[in-house]
């Protein structure tokens, strides 16, 4: 039932893309939030699982949201600190998903679980609320519907940015409570560590790429990942050690805003809104294929992803980096000249 809203709403990425472009970024923003909040209170009523289509669909609809939040702010804020604004943002974001996950069965066991989805979705109202005073942008005149070769090449290499990113994670808080033997009541703990990483590092590295570009901050993040992965391997059973490598776990995200921020160096503002949405379902595809390589290791070895973290994380960012740093620098140099024949 979730899978098939999810491939559902998934199909509505590209046409709110396009509408956003035509119509403003703001007016399908606000709506594709307040629709996702729309669908997850309808979970409240149900008591029966057909209902819960309708709802599932409209809840996933508001994925499309987080690329015409990105649209939004490639337009809105000044090239020279998009990184970092990205990075807050992005950082913000993934603070709030990583660390909620944990605390979700604890608040419905302590209040049932109609009481805590009422929460969650009293929260979502407030969140959908903060859209409005959104500033609104004039979209751009649009123009044909071909997108740069650049936009391409970055897209390309996007879902394997996505894979290495989440092999490990899913699974994350099962190891530490099977294979660290850590008692359930703190496992929370490392998952807070997690999403604590996510922040600082996307924030980080946002900041890093617009003062360094995103050569540096895309290898980076590949370092990062690669010791969160064997320090924890070498923890063994302590905690402290443990501790350090779901922080540097939460490097995960930090390559983000460094690739999105990358995409408003390629797009035209014409078509950025058409853009992000296609970069967020390519994105989404890689992401997909990790989670699911992530149980077909873990069920073979425990060790399986962090090993496969350790050995992959590193070449891989380094090959993306190498390609976006070309990409940008390509686009970068012929915006250059452009400006001096002028």
């Amino acid at each position: 039932m979730f899978g098939a809203g999810n491939i559902a709403a998934a199909l509505t990425f590209i046409p709110i893309g396009l509408a956003a472009d035509r119509w403003g970024t703001k007016p399908l923003l606000v709506a594709t939030w307040f629709a996702s909040m729309i669908g997850a209170a309808a979970f409240l009523p149900l008591s029966d699982w057909r209902g819960a289509v309708l709802g599932s669909f409209l809840y996933w609809v508001g994925s499309a949201a987080f690329p015409l939040l990105s649209a939004h702010l490639a337009v809105a804020t000044p090239r020279a600190r998009l990184g970092r604004e990205l990075g807050v943002v992005y950082g913000a974001f993934f603070f709030g998903t990583i660390l909620a996950s944990p605390f979700a069965g604890p608040l419905g066991a302590a209040i049932g679980l109609r009481e805590g989805l009422a929460v969650a979705v009293a929260a979502f109202l407030l969140s959908a609320s903060l859209t409005l005073w959104l500033a609104r942008v004039r979209p751009t005149a649009v123009g044909a519907l071909r997108l740069p070769r650049s936009f391409w090449v970055l897209l390309a290499v996007t879902p394997f940015a996505a894979l290495i990113t989440v092999i490990v994670n899913p699974l994350f808080p099962v190891f530490v409570r099977d294979v660290v033997a850590v008692p359930l009541e703190r496992v929370g703990i490392y998952v807070g560590l997690v999403a604590l990483g996510a922040a600082v590092f996307s924030a980080l590295n946002g900041r890093l790429s617009d003062a360094r570009g995103p050569l540096i901050a895309i290898v980076g993040a590949g370092a990062l990942l690669t010791l969160a992965a064997t320090t924890i391997v070498f923890a063994g059973r302590a905690e402290p050690v443990l501790g350090v490598g779901s922080f540097l776990l939460g490097s995960q995200s930090a390559a983000n805003p460094v690739l999105v921020s990358a995409l408003a160096r390629v797009l035209p503002p014409s078509r950025a809104n058409l853009g992000y949405s296609g970069f967020q379902l390519v994105y989404a595809l890689g992401f997909g294929v990790g989670g699911l390589l992530s149980g077909v290791l873990y069920d073979a070895d425990p060790l399986l992803p962090l090993l496969v973290q350790m050995a992959l994380a590193l070449p891989v960012t380094v090959t993306v980096a190498i390609t976006v740093s070309r990409v940008v620098g390509s686009r970068e140099a012929i915006a250059s000249l452009a400006s001096k024949n002028d």
